[in-house]
């Protein structure tokens, strides 16, 4: 049997290899896996850097901002400062514990975040190019100095004030001051930067730009917010009082609610309910809500975050410093947020920049010294408000003071923002408030309210505004009888319509009025009415304007008579309940003419009074004038003995001057200690000068006007100044508010409307109208 041999194995370098150790093999397999987890972590990391939008913020040329924009600032109380600015000195502060970012919001928008059906397009919101990109050409709207203090993981947020006015700090632009978010369209988000770090000395590091579809889709990202909100809020969102906020989807109530991006959006905008002020505080409490959703999510839940957020926001963070960032961010999930608004209030002037245009002037040492007490000396908002000195002025004598110096020279100022205030500005400061007329007024505003008889001046463009601003506020205090020029006609159609509801009356008012004014006044009576059914009562006066307005006010009388008509008086009644308005005329003059007594038995005493009236009328037994006006509201007064009312009266009728409708009234009044409120209506301009320019000579003095409330004011905005407060200065000056130096400014009127013509609030065109012509 034939055999082969079986030869020894060689290794092909001549070695026998020895076996591996147990040890040695985990050794490998550990290294191994953590070279593939490195790996895949450093694949994950960088996959997720590839989502952010990189840019350095500079931008290729110089933008604009067109002179009209931002013209609405309200500088009410603040002086006025015209000397150069004043900016703190020194490099900025900085502490490599420290990471300041700026947040930017600008307004790029689509249709989804700003129609008025917005909501309709939220499905656009989908994270698709159109709904992140960023335009080189929009605006900051909003800026929030985020700082990460990485030792002891706290969060600050400074607001700063959209109109607060800065240097551009830009070649041509020396001596040129505007609104610190427009730097952005000026020069990107590099200037802006450099603006912040430059104004309030304090080291910016980086930017984080966010627009509004970005706002809303991050907000959803992390499923929606929980916000307090309060009544006047609520309002403003369900569009009960007119507001800057887009129609949201579902109706929200005061106390906590729940909002998803969109919703969270309108209400970061609100402002026009309160002040700008309040706006940025509100942005705040939505980043904060933002934060203590994200404080408990499970990995999962922040790496899914991450894929949305990261391609909805711009930034200079270079994929090295996000990395090590994202190194430290767990331990600020959770952290407590402080949070502060910058200029500090009291702490700030006013200045006219570029375009004319209106700024906050910033005592800025008082606001750097904050600030940086703020950022790195670990004091909360409360403790930097508390320490701030009232001005850079008191602190520097402060400083320069000897030990042993007078201790009350220490605390003297000659800096605008803390001088001393006589008796006079501190009238003015209390009771000159600036008023937007779309928005009801505030008892602050209105002042006191009592009074028996509030008489308004109406003979102006804007007289719709002056009706619907006064009945709204008036009524709400308890005003029940509103008596309005037209005759005693025109006022009992406007009382049925009130009473009742009744269409037909409120149209056949409306005829009496010129055609012009018809749209606007059915807006305001069929709000009133929605207001308040029922409730409130109307008369006229003065002499009737129209016949077939005594008519149908006839028809009315004849038709609310529960009594039978005497069988001589049945035809006329009959004839009354035609519908064509010159037939009931025709009846009602006969009736009144042949059968007078049969008439005051069918109508009854008060019925009748108001017969005699209206026919009187009918024969030109009325005198056009101030003395019907009197008599009528005298007869009002009598009529209401318990009741507010509310009249209004054709121009200087309604000021307690001479012999006018006000003084006369008010001489009534007299016997039983009751007073008039003399409501008048100025219109006119106020120049950056602080001069007034009025639309036309009256009563009120111009120059006087400017020197005692110039300062106080912001141009373009309309005003309202309470005369009857408590130690009211005005006659005691050198100039006099009115053109009589002799006359008391506080007896010819109560309270002042000083309107900009161009501030119209009612927009209803004469073809809204075009129903209402019931003759």
């Amino acid at each position: 049997m034939k055999t082969t041999e079986e030869k020894p194995k060689t290794e092909a370098a001549g070695k026998v290899r020895k076996k591996l150790p147990r040890w040695g093999k985990i050794l490998i397999a550990v290294v191994v896996v953590l070279a593939v987890v490195a790996g895949a972590g450093a694949l994950y990391v960088n996959g997720k850097l590839d989502l952010l939008r990189y840019d350095d913020g500079s931008v290729d040329g110089v933008g604009t901002i067109h002179a009209s924009e931002d013209q609405d600032l309200d500088a009410s109380g603040l002086v006025h400062n015209s000397d150069e600015m004043e900016m703190p000195e020194g490099s900025p502060f900085a502490d490599e514990n420290v990471l300041n970012i700026l947040l930017i919001g600008t307004d790029e928008r689509t249709e989804a975040v700003n129609d008025a059906d917005a909501f309709t397009h939220l499905n656009q919101l989908d994270g698709t190019e159109d709904t992140t990109e960023f335009s080189d050409d929009a605006r900051a709207d909003a800026m929030i100095l985020v700082s990460l203090n990485i030792n002891d993981h706290t969060i600050r947020l400074a607001s700063i004030e959209r109109a607060t006015g800065v240097p551009i700090l830009l070649d041509g632009y020396e001596g040129q001051y505007d609104w610190i978010t427009h730097t952005f369209r000026y020069g990107g988000a590099k200037l802006t930067m450099d603006t912040v770090e430059d104004c309030f000395n304090v080291q910016v590091d980086h930017y984080v730009r966010v627009n509004f579809n970005s706002f809303v889709q991050i907000v959803d990202a992390v499923g929606g917010v929980d916000i307090e909100i309060t009544d006047l809020e609520a309002k403003a969102l369900n569009w009960e009082v007119p507001s800057n906020s887009m129609l949201i989807v579902n109706k929200v109530e005061p106390g906590l609610n729940h909002f998803d991006g969109y919703t969270a959006l309108q209400y970061a905008r609100l402002r026009k309910i309160d002040s700008d002020w309040k706006r940025i505080e509100r942005q705040r409490t939505v980043i904060n809500a933002v934060l203590d959703q994200v404080k408990n999510a499970s990995v999962v839940e922040l790496d899914n975050l991450l894929n949305t957020v990261l391609p909805l926001v711009q930034t200079n963070f270079t994929k090295s410093e996000i990395t090590a960032l994202l190194v430290q961010l767990p331990a600020f999930l959770g952290a407590d947020v402080e949070q502060l608004s910058l200029p500090l209030q009291g702490t700030y002037g006013v200045r006219t920049g570029m375009d004319d245009r209106l700024m906050y002037d910033p005592d800025w040492y008082v606001n750097t010294t904050a600030l940086q007490d703020f950022l790195y000396n670990g004091k909360t908002a409360d403790e930097v408000i508390a320490a701030t000195p009232e001005t850079a002025a008191a602190e520097e004598e402060r400083k320069e003071s000897d030990s042993d110096s007078d201790p009350a020279s220490e605390s003297e100022s000659t800096s605008a923002w803390d001088r001393e205030t006589d008796p006079a500005e501190t009238y003015i400061r209390q009771n000159l408030h600036t008023v937007d007329l779309a928005y009801p007024l505030s008892d602050s505003d209105f002042g006191s309210s009592e009074y028996r008889l509030f008489l308004a001046s109406l003979g102006g463009s804007r007289d719709i505004d002056v009706r619907n601003t006064l009945v709204d506020y008036l009524a709400a205090q308890g005003v029940r009888v509103i008596a309005v020029p037209g005759g005693a006609a025109a006022g009992m159609l406007l009382d049925d319509y009130l009473q009742t509801g009744d269409g037909v009356s409120l149209s056949r008012y409306l005829a009496t009025l010129p055609a012009d004014q018809r749209a606007e006044a059915r807006i305001l009576w069929q709000e009133t009415y929605r207001q308040y059914p029922g409730a409130l009562h109307a008369a006229g006066v003065g002499a009737d304007s129209a016949q077939t307005a005594v008519g149908y006010a006839a028809q009315l009388l004849t038709g609310q008579s529960v009594g039978t008509p005497a069988e001589e008086l049945e035809n006329a009644v009959q004839g009354m309940q035609s519908a064509n308005a010159r037939t009931v005329v025709y009846w009602f003059r006969q009736a009144m003419e042949e059968q007078p007594e049969a008439m005051a038995d069918y109508l009854g005493e008060d019925a009748f009074a108001l017969a005699q009236r209206l026919y009187n009328g009918l024969q030109g037994n009325l005198e056009a004038g101030d003395d019907q006006v009197t008599e009528d509201l005298t007869q009002l007064l009598e009529a209401w003995p318990e009741e507010q009312i509310l009249a209004f009266v054709p121009g200087d009728a309604a000021l307690q001057s001479g012999d006018s409708v006000a003084a006369r009234l008010q001489e009534t009044l007299d016997e039983a200690d009751e007073k008039v409120c003399s409501i008048g209506v100025l219109y006119g301009k106020w120049r950056n000068d602080t001069t007034f320019n009025p639309e036309e000579e009256g009563l009120w003095n111009a120059e006087g006007l400017g020197d005692w409330l110039g300062e106080y004011v912001t141009p373009g905005k309309d005003l309202l100044l309470a005369l009857d407060g408590e130690d009211c200065p005005f006659d005691d000056g050198e100039t006099s508010l009115l053109q009589d130096a002799e006359a008391d400014v506080t007896r010819v009127a109560q309270k002042l409307l000083i309107l900009n013509p161009d501030n119209k609030v009612s927009t209803a065109t004469p073809e809204d109208a075009a129903s209402d012509t019931a003759f």
